[in-house]
């Protein structure tokens, strides 16, 4: 099996976003009798891409709210991207290239200097390899550039993975590491299971992201999914304060989230979600000016095409 996306994101490139997102039992009665002699057998598991060159478009935007204290961070992200896919060398052996931009503007706080912009642009460029039937590698490489508009920084991040088929379609082992390559935290593991108990429930025990996932509908074509997930949030850019000096700031925090997801065939979409933020900590490389901002809550709203 392969994954549903990247480990990113998304999600940025550095958000981690895991494999396996993919019979009577579980079904919803409609789904089996139609009519007292007429059987109708269950819809079949959506794919998670396109047949296709092109496999995604995406758009996404996240607003932490900051409840009007103008000594508090707001933030609002905006994120795009676009992936497609090639044979590397053969279909069976995937690469997905995703070209992305994030922006992230920022609303406050008065005690100390943020400039209103910073940005993320990258390509993330991933391998999927089956060298051993069951076994996949999942190779990871992006490089990005990072800045505020008026600083920049080339940075290279990535990931590399081993995904182990332990029951095909039901239980997967994900180990590996992450490459973030920030001022704070350079690698980071990454590891679990994914488990698959039936085809209602997918369960993502992983490290640094887990999530929790019930199908509630299914139709032609889509399924409609509620989750809850957690995440770490933030980022590594480098500045130019308001006195005219370079430095880097970096923003980590904490996510706890409840969503809900209408998957299209092809790995198309859209979602909702919401949560609580917490551990919320700004650091500026010079130490002038760290901060931590309150806890507050997060709404994110996405669409695949």
């Amino acid at each position: 099996m392969l994954p549903e996306g990247t480990i990113s994101d998304g999600e940025n490139a550095e958000s981690l976003a895991l494999p396996g997102d993919s019979v009577m039992e579980g079904l919803p009665p409609d789904h089996i009798l139609i009519a007292p002699q007429e059987f109708v057998a269950p819809p079949q598991k959506i794919s998670a891409y396109k047949n296709s060159f092109f496999q995604k478009l995406s758009l996404a935007v996240d607003y932490l709210g900051n409840e009007g204290d103008p000594a508090d961070l707001g933030i609002t992200e905006v994120q795009t991207f676009v992936q497609v896919g090639l044979p590397a060398p053969i279909k069976e052996w995937p690469m997905l290239i995703t070209t992305g931009f994030d922006l992230t503007n920022i609303k406050g706080p008065t005690v100390t200097d943020l400039p209103p912009r910073l940005y993320l642009a990258y390509v993330d460029i991933m391998w999927l390899p089956q060298i051993v039937k069951g076994y996949t590698a999942l190779i990871d490489v992006v490089p990005s550039v990072f800045g505020d508009f008026t600083a920049h920084q080339f940075r290279l991040t990535g990931k590399g993975l081993l995904i182990v088929d332990c029951v095909p379609d039901r239980l997967q082992f994900v180990g590996g590491v992450l490459y973030l390559n920030r001022q704070n935290i350079r690698l980071l593991p990454a590891g679990g299971f994914i488990w698959n108990p039936n085809d209602w429930s997918h369960y993502e025990l992983i490290f640094p992201k887990p999530k929790l996932a019930q199908r509630i509908n299914v139709g032609p074509g889509f399924e409609d999914w509620v989750y809850t997930t957690a995440e770490f949030g933030g980022n590594t850019w480098p500045i130019v304060r308001a006195g005219g000096q370079q430095d880097f700031v970096t923003y980590i925090d904490y996510r706890i989230l409840v969503g809900c997801e209408r998957k299209l065939e092809g790995g198309a979409g859209y979602r909702l979600e919401a949560g609580y933020v917490f551990g919320r900590n700004i650091s500026f490389t010079s130490g002038n000016g760290n901060f931590a901002p309150q806890d507050t809550f997060m709404l994110r709203g996405g669409i695949v095409f």
